[in-house]
């Protein structure tokens, strides 16, 4: 039975997705397609290419975030999501992975943008993962937008911030949607990013819950109450996606002994 995995998008809150992950391979299981969005799509793709999980981990743990825990989340909050991105970014560099291109990728991936030209959503199904990567991550109003193919393209997260259609679509038997977003806050808004993050995630969240009826299983880490770019609970997060992903291990261990669909098969042939 083949398994799709969708990753939201939620910056520093995303990074549950790795804990996820985690436990997945703890556990033997096989993943048959990943859709993300922003953070989501960062991580989806970095495991897409072939990248092991605690590598990814330590990397990320082990990256010199001293310079911004001074800084308060409040003033560092657009150079610490600069250097999120930068530093998954620097990793796929490392690996010798910044020429892969997503047609390539041992793992079939799909990363959500916004073409600000149509205004419609663009997903990369091809093309340079690296590209990809930069441009599902890019923050309007934090990050320029990415230039492909006469499209203008930022951040999929005000359309399709959870992609659980995507790896529906893919044909696969199950899906696990992990949804690391928060729930709307009743407080005034402390600094301009807070403006324009909740502004940001005011619009896309009726389409993410619309989103979840595409999966069998949402996975939902406790990290609603961490601020999006606070890289002093990155360990945190990634420990409350394994605790998440072990309450459910066995519902999924059993899709994973099952049967091979006949997309397994397909694949074999």
């Amino acid at each position: 039975m083949t398994i799709g995995v969708a990753l939201g998008g939620g910056a520093v809150r995303g990074l549950a997705h790795v804990g996820v992950f985690k436990v997945l391979k703890r556990h033997g299981i096989s993943v048959d397609f990943l859709a993300g969005t922003s953070i989501g799509g960062a991580v989806g793709g970095l495991v897409a290419a072939g990248i092991d999980i605690e590598e990814i981990e330590s990397f990320i743990l082990s990256y010199p975030w001293y310079r911004l825990v001074d800084l308060g989340v409040g003033k560092g909050g657009i150079l610490a999501g600069n250097r999120l991105r930068g530093a998954l970014m620097e990793l796929l560099k490392q690996k010798g992975l910044e020429k892969m291109r997503i047609e390539e990728l041992p793992i079939p991936f799909r990363a959500v943008s916004v073409d600000l030209v149509k205004g419609r959503p663009f997903v990369w199904d091809r093309g340079r993962l690296i590209l990809a990567i930069r441009a599902t991550t890019s923050i309007p109003g934090i990050f320029a937008p990415v230039s492909y193919q006469g499209m203008v393209l930022v951040d999929g997260g005000v359309l399709n911030n959870l992609p659980a259609d995507l790896a529906r679509q893919s044909g696969v038997d199950r899906v696990i949607a992990v949804d690391v977003e928060r729930e709307h806050e009743e407080r005034e808004p402390r600094n301009m990013w807070e403006v324009l993050y909740r502004s940001y995630t005011i619009m896309s969240v009726a389409l993410r819950r619309s989103n979840l009826q595409h999966a069998d299983l949402v996975l939902r880490p406790e990290v609603g109450r961490i601020l999006s770019l606070d890289v002093t609970k990155m360990k945190e997060c990634i420990e409350a996606g394994e605790q998440e992903a072990s309450r459910h291990i066995e519902e999924i261990r059993r899709w994973s002994s099952a049967a091979p669909s006949a997309l397994m098969e397909s694949r074999k042939t």
